[in-house]
């Protein structure tokens, strides 16, 4: 079983900037959400991924990857989405051994910006680099459904979020 164990914050400045590794374009589609989790495709710069996500338990929760043939994966997205799509660029950013994920979104939630760290396991001691601010890991508003929820509300409710960080 494949298990991310994530945690995630809010970005407060750009200092990460002058590090970034790499970076891609990435369109988020969730096409199912149930009991147990959701499922979701992600575009990565033309190259496509389904992605089955479980709840989280702590910092903790079951995630398997299957990459997919780019045209495949637009059929399903035309006709299995349940949300808008959210658009970001991701960028690697190194930071003590680790390697950082920056989030900028894109298109109605610009402004907002995040990071994770995923860790090799639970209890894993990390240093946090200046520019993460708030621990966000458990707060539900950042994860996809509500921002997706967002955008289809023409961003009702973003202006809270850019506030909070």
């Amino acid at each position: 079983m494949s298990i991310e164990i994530e945690r995630k914050f809010l970005v407060i400045d750009r200092a990460w900037r002058r590090a970034t590794s790499g970076s891609c374009h990435i369109r988020d589609h969730l096409i199912a959400r149930f009991d147990m989790g959701k499922a979701r495709i992600r575009i990565c710069d033309g190259a496509a991924t389904l992605t089955l996500k479980g709840n989280r338990t702590g910092v903790s929760r079951s995630e398997f990857h299957f990459e997919m043939d780019p045209g495949d994966a637009d059929a399903i997205i035309a006709e299995f989405s349940i949300a808008p799509p959210i658009e970001k660029r991701r960028h690697d950013v190194p930071f003590a051994g680790l390697i950082w994920q920056v989030d900028e979104y894109l298109g109605a939630l610009a402004g907002l910006v995040t990071c994770d760290v995923e860790l090799p396991h639970e209890d894993h001691d990390f240093l946090r680099p200046t520019w993460a601010g708030r621990d966000i890991t458990h707060d539900s508003r950042y994860s996809s459904g509500p921002l997706a929820r967002m955008i289809e509300a023409e961003t009702a409710g973003l202006n809270d979020l850019l506030a909070a960080s």
